[in-house]
């Protein structure tokens, strides 16, 4: 008996042109997200950007809401597994809090749009406008960047003698102000005042000044 191939590869194909085509929904939806804002963008809007009919960009996404929280998660997965890569255990927590900084600048110039859209682009809680697992899923990729710094700072403590009591809000102190200084000075338009300074150099130079302001022996200096 012959079975014929014809009907797994027309699957195969299909699921390669949804997955192409719900691609090219999202690039289109972040332009728009990132050009006119989440809230102003419409679905009519993005049918517009792919060239759809809005009812056939409903059998992709159900809402816009759910597209923006789809983009959301991508850019967090992606980030994290760049976070991940840059960890050597073998290193000392210091030096890895430094690498672990630039590799979030790193990716920052590499995929400044997806950078933008997590930590630029303003967000509305998507509790109740996405599905929970999602969000929980989400929730927990943000822990666990977080948890990497937290965990590293943890480990300074023992290593190098930081005083760090509690390290998660340390480690949400440090991402915060390691954001800003990535996101301030590469704005043009903060340019005339701020002028070109090495962002990256600023980056290192920004950790080792919080690792120095965590120091028990510039705590006990101070005093």
């Amino acid at each position: 008996m012959v079975m014929s191939v014809s009907a797994p590869r027309t699957s195969a194909r299909r699921e390669r042109e949804r997955e192409a085509r719900t691609s090219s929904i999202l690039a289109a939806a972040r332009d728009l997200f990132l050009a006119n804002g989440i809230t102003a963008t419409t679905m009519d809007d993005i049918a517009g950007a792919c060239d759809l009919a809005k009812g056939t960009l409903y059998l992709y996404f159900a809402s816009k809401d759910e597209i923006a929280f789809e983009l959301l998660l991508q850019d967090t997965d992606s980030l994290l597994k760049a976070l991940h890569a840059s960890i050597d255990p073998a290193e000392r927590a210091v030096m890895q809090m430094e690498k672990l900084a630039v590799t979030y600048y790193r990716f920052f110039v590499a995929q400044p749009e997806p950078f933008r859209y997590m930590f630029v682009l303003p967000h509305e809680s998507y509790a109740g406008r996405a599905s929970e697992d999602r969000v929980r899923r989400w929730s927990q990729a943000g822990r666990a960047a977080l948890g990497l710094v937290a965990g590293l700072l943890e480990r300074a403590g023992v290593e190098d003698g930081l005083d760090v009591p509690d390290p998660w809000s340390a480690a949400v102190a440090t991402w915060s102000a390691i954001t800003g200084v990535i996101v301030i000075p590469s704005q043009d338009v903060r340019r005339p005042f701020i002028g070109d300074v090495d962002v990256e150099a600023l980056v290192v130079a920004t950790v080792r000044r919080l690792i120095r302001g965590m120091s028990a022996t510039h705590e006990r200096s101070a005093r």
